[in-house]
């Protein structure tokens, strides 16, 4: 086996919480569940072994003090280790039993419980919701309310959440025998799961409740009111509490509002940052000029300076997007852009060639670099 903090991707100084959080992340990646294909299924329950076995003895600080100290070796004396250091022992277990202080884990992942509470069940939240919704450009700008129509799980009128069928009583669960959990073999370790058919009740109803067909939920339209605040990004997700999927004993899941911004022709976002492209004349680009631009909260007069070169950018503070729910605005950056004229009368000809004959490499520094290097060229 590798060596443990590499199975954990973390430093030899990682602190508890550190190793705490790499485990978590790794125990959702590799977990055999989360895998469907039987060849990834095994890669994955050997990686998970890794990973658990890594886990159970950096996160034991005496038992991390002797691996850091003497590697396996010093381990193998360990109480729970054998000679052979067989770590396979450790992968018939519960789930407290490796990992005493970690018991929400596995049930945040996968939906399961530990035994922790003495056989107490946990009351259920009920599951989120997510809505996808798309807003103009300008409401993303100055922020807007939006009302939405959602389809969530409410508790159920007739039996106010229970699941019976009013008059009737429950019954101990015949899948678990009325502990709420069941023991599970996958691969080469086994685990303690909530009971699929009383969902960790320990009990089931006699008879149902048919408005609901024993759910404890019925579907419900309801109308929300969304604030989406000014200078939201595209594809922010606004989370609004206890508006989701209602659970056991009322507790209700999270609505969670992913927000899409439509793309505007002109005006492109970067950041809380507005960049344009300023189309500009030739005239304007050599002599300079005062003018009217738009930006995304009106017109604004700005100064070209005289010479300015194609490329450059004239900037606006304060009027980029407000950064959500804060004072800040960003900047609105106008990137030059001399436009060459086509299509001219016979009058601006005649003065375009009359410039020509006058103007020379001196007036422009680009082109008399350029020619620089044809120079040095032709002596070679």
């Amino acid at each position: 086996m590798e060596d443990l903090y590499k199975v954990l991707g973390v430093s030899k100084n990682a602190s508890q919480d550190e190793i705490k959080s790499a485990f978590r992340k790794l125990a959702k990646e590799y977990h055999p569940d989360m895998h469907k294909n039987e060849q990834d299924k095994k890669r994955a329950e050997e990686k998970f072994k890794e990973i658990a076995a890594a886990y159970k003895i950096l996160s034991d600080p005496q038992q991390r003090e002797k691996y850091d100290r003497f590697g396996f070796e010093g381990l193998k004396s360990s109480a729970g280790y054998d000679a052979g250091f067989d770590f396979d022992s450790i992968f018939n277990f519960d789930m407290d039993d490796i990992f005493p202080d970690f018991s929400d884990i596995f049930s945040d992942f996968f939906g399961f419980e530990t035994k922790k509470g003495k056989g107490k069940t946990r009351k259920r939240k009920g599951s989120d919701i997510r809505y996808d919704i798309e807003i103009d450009f300008f409401e993303a700008v100055y922020g807007v309310k939006k009302v939405i129509e959602i389809n969530r799980k409410e508790t159920c009128q007739t039996c106010s959440g229970s699941g019976l069928k009013p008059g009737t009583k429950m019954k101990i669960c015949s899948t678990c025998g009325g502990h709420g959990k069941v023991r599970q073999s996958q691969g080469f370790f086994s685990i303690v799961t909530t009971c699929p058919k009383c969902h960790g009740q320990g009990e089931i109803p006699e008879q149902v409740c048919q408005e609901c067909k024993g759910e404890g939920v019925q579907n419900k339209k309801r109308k929300i009111e969304v604030n989406i605040p000014a200078g939201i990004e595209n594809e922010s997700y606004l989370k609004i509490e206890n508006e989701g999927n209602e659970g056991s004993s009322g507790y209700k899941g999270d609505l969670y509002v992913v927000v899409f911004i439509k793309e505007h022709p002109f005006f492109k976002r970067q950041g809380e940052d507005v960049i344009v492209n300023l189309p500009i004349t030739i005239s304007q680009a050599v002599l300079g000029d005062e003018i009217e631009v738009p930006t995304i909260y009106g017109i604004e007069k700005i100064k070209i300076s005289a010479g300015i070169q194609n490329g450059e950018t004239i900037t606006l503070k304060n009027k980029g997007f407000q950064k959500p729910y804060s004072y800040y605005k960003g900047s609105m950056h106008l990137v030059v852009n001399i436009e060459i004229p086509k299509n001219l009368n016979s009058k601006l000809k005649e003065l375009f060639q009359e410039i020509k004959k006058i103007e020379t490499e001196d007036y422009y520094q680009k082109i008399k670099d350029f020619n620089k290097i044809k120079g040095n060229l032709k002596k070679e």
